[in-house]
């Protein structure tokens, strides 16, 4: 068992790998820290993508009295009544549960974000930071020769089963992204992956308009899903946090193919 305390210090000295990053100017709308401060002593974390009061339920029936999520959930634009927000709020009020939500700081991570272990997920080294609107969310690595065939084997159990495969680059793979979740890259981004050399692109969700843009720059294009790409990370986290700290851990799915 541990106190609240100590597991929030845990992991601000975990994520917040880099002290001179704005992450409340870059990531706005979405926690990356602690959310709510429920019960003090703490014997079970949970994991999760996205929080829900179905998620809460679940870490509650679980015996879990902290909980750690991609996504948190969005405050109130305004000061007036909103459902949504008050409900899912309620209920961890009234269950005393502790919530941390970590969304940038899970995408950037160059250690156990989603991107990085994407990337080692196909045996591969990371290179450098990928910019989506001038900030780090991905990340660039190298890999040793895999075939697109090869790369949706590592990945068959892994991704979404309704994973998107537009094979249009080279046979030989060396050069990849990896951006999961909705990083699905602008017309404007294309030239920036040809300048880099990519030779595979990875992320969560497609777009309509992404298979011809692919196809006439000739570079393949894995969309893993959504809820899929983004699990990577927690799964990182909850490994060390398991290791260091005298607590039980779960990682709670509740799946989305999206």
């Amino acid at each position: 068992m541990i106190s609240l305390k100590e597991l929030t210090k845990e992991l601000d000295d975990l994520m917040f790998y880099d002290k001179n990053l704005h992450v409340s100017e870059i990531d706005i709308h979405m926690a990356n820290g602690l959310v709510y401060k429920g019960e003090e002593n703490i014997s079970k974390i949970g994991f999760g993508v996205s929080a829900s009061v179905e998620l809460f339920k679940k870490a509650i029936e679980s015996d879990c009295q902290a909980l750690i999520v991609h996504h948190a959930f969005n405050f109130p634009l305004g000061v007036k009544y909103d459902k949504l927000f008050q409900d899912r709020f309620t209920y961890l009020v009234k269950n005393n549960l502790s919530l941390f939500g970590y969304h940038f700081l899970l995408d950037s991570h160059p250690e156990i974000g989603h991107n990085v272990q994407i990337i080692k997920n196909l045996g591969g080294k990371v290179e450098k930071p990928f910019l989506h609107g001038g900030d780090p969310w991905g990340f660039f690595g190298t890999v040793d020769n895999l075939s697109i065939s090869e790369v949706k084997d590592i990945f068959a159990n892994k991704f979404s089963p309704n994973m998107t495969i537009y094979p249009y680059g080279p046979k030989v793979i060396k050069k990849v992204v990896a951006i999961s979740g909705r990083g699905t890259p602008i017309p404007s981004d294309i030239q920036y992956l040809i300048n880099n050399k990519v030779d595979l692109f990875i992320t969560g969700e497609d777009s309509e308009w992404i298979r011809e843009i692919f196809h006439e720059v000739g570079i393949h294009y894995i969309a893993g899903g959504h809820y899929h790409t983004e699990r990577f990370g927690l799964l990182a986290m909850e490994k060390i946090l398991k290791e260091k700290l005298s607590v039980k851990t779960e990682f709670i799915e509740l799946i989305n193919n999206v």
